[in-house]
């Protein structure tokens, strides 16, 4: 314990200088996470009124939701390597721009057809891996190492933060009270109100032409000894294999996957559940929103908890997955009963467990990894968890039944959940991941006091030695004056 707390009070005096900049650079690129995140379903609740008011198909109007998350995971591996490059405000300047691009081009939608919404969204997917995988990047260059977490905590809580504003916008404020019934009058508005929702994103997107003038990758010296050590290889196709090759970043990889793909997959079948157990799209309504807000509560309660224990990772992450398990059997039982306030309470504590795995196994990941840059982590990670949401979406929606749902196949898709979890925690448990920050930075104060104690055995042996040598000449030098006296 003493000697921990010694090796706390030379952390903090020998370690580089945190920057003032670093305030300025963490809140634009917050925002540039935050605005870059509002498009991506901003027309899902809209969507029938789209329908009818372009004359569209019902697989156009989806594809404005669908081909912006779609780029995210296309983009990922290429993006991370661009970082490595060309470093994370390179990266996140680029985003910043195809952002700004995508909301300018849907604004000729009613000059042209619904096609250019649905291109716009593609140009600001496009820009969501250069922003969001920088998360990790940008901490360990401006900040100090066990910082990282809670950053990437931020960005988590952002991200469902502005999912509520996602359907807030259109839905409350600007198609609040609009009605289609078929009249030009009535599609002429509705083009209106489009293009109003339009400008309002491209108003917001262009705040971010700040980040171009402000972002920058390092400070003069950088905070973390990982920025050092990193390795800058430009070889994917190497990266890659040594990523996928490391059973460490799997363990964590799986059970990010996993936990986040089946979870997300859960809400989207969500009305197929409700249906099944006597609840409407209202109670559907109600009981997201209810996640949404437990899950942002929780993740700002974990990143004070990391903070005090960033040593306990391992530990902390198997007990918010049992009770996330726990979590989801607890609903099940609820959404059985029928019973309202029980299935609110219920839904609410399983967001409250499963969100604050997600900054917490994006760490170990990254430290998994090391010296690979994290970019590439953070961009694995979450083409795993939209793999898997795909997968099991369609999967889950098959073993539920639909509209056709009983509880029975409630039952069914429960357990199937439940079981798969408990494997993922299983493998999870093998996992032995240090913090790379504190095992380097520890090895670099080793070195430091090696250093100086050799310095001082070599002082030491230096004086020793000299006065052994002066020794014989003060002896003869006593001996002469000596026997001057005697003579005398």
């Amino acid at each position: 314990m003493e000697r921990e707390i010694r090796n706390d009070e030379k952390l903090d005096s020998e370690r580089p200088k945190l920057y003032q900049y670093r305030w300025i650079i963490l809140p634009f690129y917050i925002t540039a996470v935050f605005v870059n995140n509002i498009p991506g379903e901003i027309y899902v609740s809209i969507s029938n009124e789209l329908i009818e008011i372009y004359d569209t198909s019902e697989t156009l109007v989806t594809m404005a939701s669908t081909s912006y998350m779609i780029m995210h995971p296309i983009l990922s591996i290429p993006c991370s390597q661009f970082i490595v490059n060309y470093g994370w405000a390179t990266s996140s300047k680029i985003g910043v721009i195809l952002t700004i691009l995508g909301s300018l081009v849907k604004l000729f939608v009613n000059y042209t057809d619904f096609y250019m919404i649905v291109i716009g969204q593609i140009l600001i997917g496009a820009g969501k891996p250069f922003i969001l995988n920088c998360q990790a990047t940008m901490a360990q260059n401006w900040f100090y190492p066990e910082s990282r977490p809670i950053i990437i905590t931020i960005m988590n809580v952002l991200n469902l933060i502005s999912s509520v504003f996602t359907f807030m916008i259109p839905g409350k404020f600007i198609f609040a009270g609009y009605q289609y019934n078929g009249s030009i009058e009535s599609i002429e508005k509705g083009m209106d109100l489009v293009s109003k929702l339009n400008r309002i994103l491209l108003y917001l997107s262009i705040v971010l032409l700040l980040c171009l003038f402000t972002l920058k990758n390092n400070p003069p010296t950088p905070p973390s000894e990982l920025v050092k050590q990193e390795e800058k290889s430009k070889n994917i196709k190497k990266t890659l294999i040594k990523i996928f090759s490391n059973k460490q970043f799997l363990f964590c990889f799986q059970a990010y996957a996993l936990f986040m793909g089946l979870t997300k997959s859960l809400m989207i079948v969500l009305s197929y559940l409700f249906k099944a157990c006597g609840q409407g799209k209202e109670q559907v309504s109600i009981a997201g929103s209810i996640v949404n807000i437990s899950a942002v509560a929780s993740l700002a309660v974990i990143a004070g908890i990391l903070k005090k224990y960033t040593n306990k990772r391992k530990l902390i992450a198997i007990l918010l997955m049992i009770m996330s398990i726990s979590s989801l059997v607890l609903f099940y039982f609820c959404l059985i009963s029928e019973n309202k306030i029980a299935i609110y309470i219920s839904i609410g504590i399983v967001g409250l467990f499963i969100m604050p795995n997600v900054p917490l196994l994006m760490d170990m990941s990254c430290d998994s990894i090391f010296p690979i840059n994290a970019s590439f982590a953070v961009g694995i990670m979450y083409i795993g968890s939209r793999i898997f949401l795909v997968l099991f979406s369609q999967f889950l929606a098959i073993v539920v039944g639909g509209s056709d749902s009983n509880k029975g196949r409630v039952t069914l898709t429960f357990s199937i959940e439940v079981i798969v979890l408990l494997c993922s925690v299983t493998i999870f448990s093998f996992t032995n991941i240090k913090r790379k920050t504190a095992v380097i930075e520890e090895d670099l104060l080793d070195d430091q006091s090696n250093q100086k104690n050799s310095f001082c055995e070599n002082a030491t042996q230096t004086l020793i030695m000299e006065s052994t040598q002066q020794t014989p000449q003060v002896n003869v030098q006593k001996r002469s004056i000596l026997e001057l006296n005697k003579k005398s």
